[in-house]
């Protein structure tokens, strides 16, 4: 998920509008016999805000499938999540930063959806757990 800041200014522009779809790395869900399923879709704009800063602005879909929290049917759910990041190439205390004008979504992407994801995953609100 880069994003060349350069062939955005070779074409005159100063935001662009972007979309991927990934594969995220590594464990991103804490929940027990609960993952990803792929792909992530990232839809937004980058905007240059400055000869050596970015601000992009997405929304995030993922759907996560396993089994409820509580009564252990297989569930499936989608989600969507904003994104609103600054970007720099100057080491911006509260930026991500990137290196030779290439903005890399990932690791902003890959924390935002662990900040959202929900603590518990249940099949619905009125769940009512194990029945025995």
């Amino acid at each position: 998920m880069v994003i060349d800041l350069k062939e955005i200014r070779k074409r005159g522009k100063t935001e662009e509008d972007f979309f991927f779809e990934y594969l995220p790395q590594g464990e991103l869900v804490s929940i027990p016999n609960v993952s990803i399923v792929p792909p992530v879709k990232v839809l937004g704009k980058i905007m240059l805000t400055g000869r050596n800063s970015a601000y992009v602005e997405a929304e995030i879909s993922f759907t996560l499938a396993g089994e409820c929290t509580k009564c252990l049917s297989h569930t499936e759910k989608s989600f969507t999540v904003s994104l609103a990041e600054e970007f720099s190439s100057e080491g911006a205390e509260d930026a991500y930063e990137y290196r030779a004008d290439k903005v890399d979504l990932t690791k902003a992407v890959d924390d935002k959806l662990i900040l959202e994801m929900p603590l518990v995953f249940v099949c619905g609100e009125d769940c009512k757990g194990v029945q025995i």
